[in-house]
């Protein structure tokens, strides 16, 4: 894997148009754009760029699910899949968390996802009924570990 240390932090408001464009290319069946415009505002969403590019983003809520924080989506440029970066965004997601603990789900359809999660570490859950019909969704643990943390992530705009 490669090493993304130096590249990743949250998202700003200049930041937005790359999200919306890796949203674009992911493999949902429809736009997101309120919602991560509204993501980007609240400094939810934690990129990773290789030279001027963002690669992958993952959008990190506080407190959303239960009193814990909730990895809302992830995502990764459609040529960067497999490369190790939707991995090093969930560390860095939960290792930013507020809570010891988070959570996250995805449809049982979604194969690579489940997949992912279960390589990297996260516990399953259980499964919701009545999201989506016909396509349980399946909802992972983990836990943080402040021994593992290797970086301090500053908001860029807080150094204006």
């Amino acid at each position: 894997m490669a090493d993304f240390v130096d590249a990743v932090r949250r998202a700003t408001n200049d930041d937005l148009n790359a999200v919306l464009a890796l949203d674009r290319d992911a493999p949902v069946g429809h736009e997101r754009q309120a919602l991560l415009t509204s993501r980007v505002a609240t400094s939810e969403v934690i990129i990773l760029e290789q030279g001027a590019l963002v690669r992958g983003y993952v959008v990190l809520r506080t407190r959303a699910f239960f009193g814990r924080d909730f990895v809302e989506l992830l995502a990764v440029a459609a040529d960067e899949r497999r490369t190790g970066i939707g991995s090093h965004l969930l560390h860095h997601a939960v290792e930013m968390s507020s809570t010891p603990r988070v959570f996250t789900s995805t449809n049982l359809s979604n194969v690579a996802m489940n997949r992912l999660l279960e390589k990297v570490g996260w516990r399953l859950s259980g499964h919701l009924e009545g999201v989506d019909e016909g396509d349980p969704e399946v909802v992972y643990f983990k836990d943080s570990s402040s021994s593992e943390h290797t970086m301090t992530f500053v908001n860029p705009e807080s150094l204006a």
